[in-house]
């Protein structure tokens, strides 16, 4: 077998593994751990500080509920409603709007959450790591 023959049977190998993966049984909830977001206005770009902009650390997404929820203590009982705009085999793409506030979301399968806000001459956005809540909980027993 030739290099070249090789290297394209193991493409169409992968080709056929990545494609029966691409069925993820999406769980009820998760948690997510929030990087450092990143502000714009019309000036230009920064790097902030979640402690800055009040934004809690940790949140948890109810993906059957709509809900995006604070975890951490000093945000106790903050939410938002957001609304499922599509639910594929890979990705969830979220929306909502609230206090004049757009936001949107992508959650991965990999669990991976990328979280955009805009308000009027300022938009925000931060990356997240992500994990089903049930596995968080199994994991404290």
């Amino acid at each position: 077998m030739t290099p070249r023959s090789y290297f394209a049977a193991l493409i169409l190998m992968l080709a056929a593994l990545g494609a029966g993966a691409q069925t993820p049984d999406w769980p009820a909830a998760v948690v997510c751990a929030l990087g450092e977001p990143t502000t714009c206005t019309p000036a230009g770009c920064r790097e902030a500080s979640l402690d800055a902009l009040d934004v809690p650390r940790l949140i948890r997404l109810d993906l059957e509920d709509g809900v995006m929820h604070a975890v951490t203590p000093q945000h106790s009982g903050r939410r938002s409603n957001f609304k499922v705009i599509e639910r594929g085999e890979t990705k969830i793409v979220m929306q909502g709007y609230e206090n004049g506030r757009a936001f949107s979301a992508v959650l991965d399968e990999p669990g991976t959450l990328a979280i955009s806000s805009a308000i009027e001459g300022t938009t925000f956005s931060v990356f997240a790591v992500c994990t089903d809540l049930e596995l968080v909980a199994d994991s404290a027993e």
